[in-house]
């Protein structure tokens, strides 16, 4: 690694390179990161591991979907050809003029304007020209309905490849990641400062006159909480307003799109002369912008549907439905682009769709800025011939996933929780039944060919229909409570979980769903304030060895005290969990365990010894410990990604035949505790513990270290560990901790005598029992005595 260097600095796992000249250079560690200098400054080199790496890392915490070319949003709203040509050519030439004094444009309006097609416009006509990033904030996609990914999308976008930005602000954006990782736990406005701010004003001022600068930022009413959208606003304002790069007109600038809230009309009042804004609504050409997309679509509708509307001819829609048509989308271009999609289906003929349209009744005098285009969604859920069918549904729809505490450090991977093949799963229907209830709403959702991608709402006001009741009435979907959701998951986690019980022991996972995420079902049941009978039954039936040992297979973490958690929360609930209960609790004292001729008895002795410490107070072994496993049975320790199988059976289960070579243990949750004590008693004195054990003396208890229970325990516990898992290794010429009788031997001088020892441990060869419950496959296999439940396997502590 250092081959050539003139001298070499290293600290902790990884290395910065810095070069000085040609042919020398130096490498300066520093943690888990690596930095890589060039001539003393930072270096442009950004194809290189580490750079890749942040980059890699700085993805993960940006929202993709905001960008305005996410597969996601596609396709994006965007103007009809023609059409909103004032608008474009004004905020156009807003954007193109570099000495500008408007560092900021507020583009507002009602619902259904087109805003966004505005400002996807103006992204595709001046991305990486003059515009440098987007972020269409979105109240449906929880991955962009708040504050927290906004700096980091906006970054991702100046460093990604082919970026005009990532040459002059990349290494610098950068070297701030590597220097703090942990950035982006930090304030929003921390990291627009650190990021943004001062990465700008560190380029070259002969560079940025070259550089796109303007960011744009889409439905920021959509972020869901009005102080996140203040605490943007504000922080945009205080850099606009302040920073000047001295020798250039040059600085970022903000296009912002939004409706006319009233929080966010107050903090632009402040802006004073450095803000430029458009009421879309106040514009003229709205009317003939929704003349022209009429004529356009009816022309390609007349066209597709020429069979049913072979008598018709090009007279349909007569001028009078035009006409009203027009009038009634009141410059709402939502209203336009839902008529067109409700127009254009196979299932009846248009001109009797049009019909039905023309039809709905409008009362002007209701006090509601929607009531056309409210009324043309009645009319088209009226169309669904089940209706119980259709709202859970959309009642998912119109609620963003949002993970539980804790949960995505558990699963890492994607999740379409909005696609047809999640919300079968969550309603419990059939393959395919989604696409069939759904299959009237084309005009109101975006439905994907493919079953794995998420379904969408088409328009944000949609989603406000079926949420308020005064407006949608007999067709409201209320908004799900959390704990009304969180319900849902859980059951559906717990049913993904319980389908490892016939493939048990799990060789063959069914999903990555089924062992990742599913994982941390009780993150979600803690959250749910009344479960429903559907998860009371599958708490009933979900039984915790088989989901355990999958959890052993994969490496992942056991979440012993967090399970203790969910049975302090299921108590709550009476009789109704009480099955639950007693599983779980029974399961947590202890349980058995196989470990297959494939697993190293190394390896299996220190997974023993780890769950029992975790299983006891959910800590890893301490440092002693580990030392004192090493010294005893040679054994290192193992990385849980061990991909082995295990058997798990409960304390006192009979544990049938098992395949030859196969080893069982038990795991207690008392054996951790007296191995814990006993450690933290001893401190620094581990080393006596050793030799207490290994030459069947008690100097620990003489000199007050421990008590003599717990000695007996360990010397106990340690030698049957050893018989279990190096039987080999008791033999007459053995060492003396190998030959000694080191449980219940009565310990000298000590003024109490000791109760009497167990006649013997149990025997491996006695014949096993019939009919065990569960047997690995195998033919040929070894017993394993349980006709003593009090030592239901041959390392159980004596008690």
């Amino acid at each position: 690694m250092f081959n050539g260097s003139k001298g070499a600095i290293v600290h902790g796992d990884a290395h910065n390179t810095v070069g000085r000249d040609q042919n020398v250079n130096a490498y300066e560690v520093h943690g888990s990161m690596t930095n890589v200098y060039n001539n003393g400054g930072i270096s442009e080199n950004l194809d290189d591991p580490i750079s890749l790496e942040t980059l890699s890392m700085l993805a993960q915490k940006a929202a993709a979907n905001a960008c305005y070319d996410s597969e996601q949003r596609f396709p994006p709203p965007n103007c009809h050809p023609g059409t909103r040509t004032q608008i474009l050519k004004k905020l156009g030439e807003w954007i193109e003029d570099d000495s500008k004094a408007t560092k900021v444009f507020w583009l507002h309006g009602t619902a259904g304007i087109g805003k966004s097609a505005i400002a996807q416009n103006l992204a595709e006509a001046y991305m990486g020209r003059k515009v440098a990033a987007t972020f269409f904030f979105s109240r449906n996609d929880s991955t962009r309905d708040k504050l927290e990914p906004f700096v980091a999308s906006l970054v991702y976008q100046f460093c990604k490849p082919n970026s005009p930005l990532r040459p002059a602000l990349g290494p610098i954006i950068m070297e701030i990641i590597r220097a703090d990782p942990n950035i982006f736990r930090t304030s929003f406005e921390s990291q627009f400062e650190k990021l943004i701010v001062e990465p700008w004003s560190k380029i070259r001022i002969t560079e940025l006159d070259s550089l796109p600068n303007t960011i744009i930022v889409d439905g920021l009413d959509e972020c869901i909480k009005h102080p996140s959208q203040e605490r943007l606003l504000g922080i945009i304002h205080r850099f606009t307003a302040a920073r000047r790069i001295p020798g250039s007109s040059m600085s970022w600038t903000f296009l912002i799109c939004s409706r006319p809230e009233p929080q966010i009309r107050d903090i632009f009042d402040d802006f004073g002369t450095i803000l430029g804004n458009f009421d879309v609504n106040s514009s003229d050409e709205a009317y003939w912008d929704i003349h022209k997309y009429f004529t356009d679509q009816f022309a390609i509708l007349r066209k597709k549907h020429r069979r049913a509307l072979h008598h018709e001819g090009t007279s349909w829609p007569s001028d009078d439905a035009f006409d009203k048509l027009i009038s009634r989308a009141d410059r709402q271009f939502i209203f336009a682009t839902t008529v067109i999609k409700f127009l254009d289906t196979r299932d009846e003929r248009p001109q009797d769709r049009l019909e039905t349209v023309l039809r709905i009744y409008v009362d002007h005098g209701i006090d509601s800025p929607y009531s056309d285009l409210d009324l043309l969604y009645h009319q088209i859920l009226s169309t669904c011939k089940s209706w119980e069918k259709v709202r859970p549904v959309l009642r998912l729809l119109i609620n963003s996933h949002h993970p539980a505490d804790s949960d995505g450090d558990t699963y890492r991977g994607d999740i379409s929780w909005r696609s047809s093949e999640m919300i079968a799963l969550l309603l419990h229907l059939k393959q395919g039944e989604v696409e069939t209830i759904l299959s009237r709403l084309h005009s109101v959702l975006r439905i994907p060919e493919d079953v794995h991608h998420d379904i969408h709402t088409a328009h944000a006001s949609f989603t406000e229909f079926l949420s308020d009741p005064n407006r949608s009435r007999q067709h409201h979907a209320p908004h799900m409570s959390k704990s009304e959701y969180y319900d849902c998951v859980a059951t559906l986690l717990l049913h993904t979980l319980s389908t490892l019980k016939p493939h048990y022991p799990l060789y063959h996972p069914q999903s990555d769903f089924t062992t990742t995420f599913s994982l941390r079902w009780d993150v979600y049941c803690r959250e749910i304030e009344s479960p429903s009978l559907d998860l009371l039954a599958a708490l009933s039936g979900f039984d915790p060895y088989p989901f355990v040992a999958a959890c052993m297979f994969y490496g992942f973490n056991l979440y012993f005290l967090l399970w203790g958690r969910v049975i302090k929360w299921a108590k709550s609930f009476g009789e109704s969990t009480q099955h639950f209960v007693e599983i779980w609790e029974s399961f947590l004292q202890g349980f058995c365990i196989a470990f297959p001729s494939t697993v190293s008895q190394h390896k299996a002795i220190w997974w023993t010894f780890k769950w029992e410490r975790e299983l006891f107070d959910g800590y890893d072994l301490a440092e002693s410990q580990k030392v004192l496993l090493q010294k005893l049975y040679s054994a290192r320790e193992a990385t849980l990604a061990w991909k082995g199988h295990a058997l798990l059976i409960p304390l006192g289960n009979n544990h049938g035949m098992l395949p030859e070579g196969w080893v069982v243990t038990c795991v207690k949750r008392t054996n951790g505790e007296v191995f814990r004590r006993v450690s933290g008693a001893l401190m620094d004195n581990h080393g006596q513990l050793f030799k207490d054990i290994q030459n069947d003396t008690c100097k620990t208890v003489l000199g007050n270290w421990i008590k003599e229970d717990d000695l007996i325990q360990i010397k106990c516990l340690m030698k049957q560990r050893r018989k279990v898992f190096f039987p080999e290794s008791l033999s007459d010429s053995d060492s003396s901790f190998a030959k000694s009788a080191a449980y219940r031997k009565p310990l000298p001088n000590l003024s109490q005598s000791l109760p009497s020892p167990p006649q013997s441990l149990p025997d491996a060869s006695q014949s096993p029992p019939e009919s065990p419950p569960y047997l690995p496959p195998g033919t040929s296999g070894q017993a394993v005595d349980q006709s003593d439940t009090s030592h239901c396997c041959q390392c159980c502590v004596i008690s």
